[in-house]
Parts: structure tokens; C-alpha cells; sequence
């Protein structure tokens, strides 16, 4: 499809009202740890009762939240013969749970984005299976510095909720949080909340996390969960800008014309300009020699896959793992 149709497009599956999760029998989410290249502890949710499975999702979730959110996505792939695991990422979930937002030692950015590439390296060897990467919002932005360093190892990416930063907003960013870090590490970055989320709320006028997505109910429950909805520190924010900018100057070299990807997006997602940034994140893998997958859900907000349309989505990304599959032979 040519020019910005793709954009808007009719939903890659045709049936919205695909079912949810495994209803037919009870999956459980089962959780473990690895060892991360440096000796920290790296909690892991697992999603394994997939029958005849295909290959392994890999979810890499966003900021302020956990793997476990992703619960009823991963029973539905589970139910569609898809692997799930995912890990709680280091100052999230888990990992961190008395230290929320603090970035530790060493460059955070970096660190996670080694996480994810060794996890995908462990998921191989465990399953024999091809590895997909799903990145929502932060953990798309971890996706994007993953496969602009070394994705061999992936058979296909989904970014969700995801965006091209550059210009202006990172640079500001980098240049307070390199200020803010170099005596204040470990205060919460308050401006960078009140500039992103905070501002994002009063777009919406809907309280605290509406612009996530237009379900109460699951908003209600981001709000009461203890392991979500934190303010990362200042030291957690200046390897995030400078991990930004990286990925603008990464050149893709290692990343085939041919590796399938998909970009999906609501579109009143602030993160993603609404979908301005969607289409700029779009045109710049285009450049690079890509195809990619690319929808705004109309109306969608951030996080798409806890949306009153969601069954939709779930469908479509569903449909985008079998093509490529398919593909495989």
C-alpha cells in the first residue's frame, strides 16, 4: 500500500471479537529469575501453556509499571500458540521493588537493553523457537536501541505505544537531567513527570491517568497498584534521554530490509504526537529499506492494549505473528 493509507487501514484480522484469553482452561502466569551479566537478580513472568507452540514472545514492558499488567495479553497469545515471557525491568516491578525509579550503577538504559538482548538469547536456547520482541511505550524505546545494535537474534518486532523522539524535547531533556543528576541522582524527576504525564492528563481532563487509555476500570487499577504509577528518579531519566538519542544517531546497519515489523499506535497517544511521532518513527524504518506494519486505532490512547477496543488489537498483533510465521515455512 502506498503513501500514508497503511496508516488507517482495515484491521489486519477482520474479526475484532477474538477471544480474550483461555477460557477453555486456566493458564498461569509462573514466575522466575535470571542472572543478568552483572549479578542482579532479573524477575521473570512466564506464560508457557501455549499447545504446539510456534515461537516466543518477548514483552518488554514500559515505565512505572510491570510485566504482570500484560497477563491477559499473554494468555491470549498463549491461546493462539505463542510462548510468552517477559522480565520486570531493572528500578520496576519485582526487580526493584524497594528501589521503584532508582537507576543503581552503571548506565540504566544500556543495562536493560543487555537484559533483554540476553534474555532473548536464554528464551532460544530454552524453547529451540524463533524469538518476537513486543516493546510498549519505554520498552518500545529499549526495542528500537535493541535492534539498532544487534537483532539478529529476533525473528520479527512489534513497538507499540511508540514514537521517533528527536530534536528539541530530548536535547531539553538531556540537558536537565545531566544537570539534575550530578547532585540530585536519586530525587524523583518531577519536572520530567509533570512535563510528560502530568501534562498529558490535563489534555485529557479525565484525572489522574486518563490519557493511558479510555477504560475506567483499568485505569483505576494502574492507579491502585503499588508497582505502577511512580516517579522515576533523575538518575533514571538522564541515561533514558541519553539512551534517546542514540538510537537517532544508530544507523540500523545490522537490521535486514526484509526483518518484519510492526508499529501500532492509538491515535490520541501522547507519547506518539498523536500520531505524528508514529508517522516519523514509520517513515525513518521505510528509509532504512523496511515495510513495517504500521495502524493508529482511532481514539486509541496510550496504552492500547488495555483499551475498549483491545480485543481488536489483540487480534490484529495475533494475525501479525502468523503471517510472519507463516512466512517462515
Amino acid at each position: 500500500m502506498q503513501g500514508k493509507a497503511f496508516l488507517f487501514a482495515e484491521p489486519v484480522a477482520k474479526k475484532a471479537e477474538t477471544r480474550l484469553s483461555g477460557k477453555s482452561r486456566r493458564i498461569i502466569m509462573k514466575r522466575e529469575e535470571f542472572t543478568a551479566f552483572d549479578g542482579k537478580k532479573i524477575a521473570i513472568a512466564v506464560w508457557d501453556e501455549a499447545e504446539n507452540p510456534k515461537a516466543v514472545v518477548q514483552i518488554v514492558h514500559g515505565m512505572a509499571e510491570h510485566i504482570a499488567r500484560y497477563d491477559e495479553f499473554a494468555r491470549f497469545l498463549n491461546s493462539r500458540g505463542y510462548i510468552v515471557e517477559g522480565d520486570d525491568h531493572r528500578a520496576h516491578g519485582l526487580t526493584d521493588r524497594d528501589a521503584l525509579g532508582l537507576a543503581g550503577s552503571g548506565d540504566l538504559f544500556e543495562n536493560t537493553v543487555r537484559d533483554e538482548r540476553d534474555l532473548t538469547a536464554m528464551l532460544k536456547s530454552r524453547y529451540g523457537l524463533p524469538v518476537i520482541l513486543f516493546g510498549h511505550s519505554y520498552g518500545s524505546f529499549l526495542s528500537q536501541r535493541y535492534l539498532s545494535i544487534d537483532p539478529g537474534e529476533l525473528t520479527a518486532a512489534v513497538l507499540c505505544g511508540s514514537a521517533y523522539m528527536t530534536g528539541a524535547p530530548v536535547n531539553f531533556g538531556y540537558a536537565i537531567a545531566r544537570r539534575k543528576v550530578k547532585k540530585h541522582r536519586d530525587e524523583e524527576g518531577k519536572i520530567f513527570a509533570s512535563l510528560t504525564f502530568g501534562s498529558y492528563d490535563k489534555k485529557f481532563g479525565e484525572g489522574l491517568g486518563g490519557w493511558l487509555n479510555r477504560d475506567a476500570e483499568a485505569v483505576g487499577k494502574y492507579n491502585a497498584d503499588p508497582l505502577c504509577n511512580f516517579t522515576c528518579s533523575n538518575g533514571f531519566y538522564y541515561p533514558f534521554f541519553k539512551g534517546l538519542k542514540s538510537i537517532k544517531k544508530a544507523k540500523h546497519e545490522r537490521l535486514s530490509p526484509d526483518f518484519p515489523l510492526m508499529i501500532i499506535s492509538g491515535s490520541d497517544d501522547m507519547v506518539g504526537g498523536r500520531g505524528k511521532l508514529v508517522r516519523k518513527l514509520d517513515k525513518r524504518y521505510r528509509k532504512l529499506g523496511l515495510s513495517p506494519k504500521t495502524k493508529l486505532y482511532e481514539g486509541g490512547r496510550h496504552e492500547i492494549l488495555n483499551e475498549i477496543n483491545r480485543a481488536e488489537v489483540y487480534a490484529d498483533v495475533a494475525a501479525f505473528l502468523d503471517d510472519v510465521m507463516s512466512k517462515r515455512g
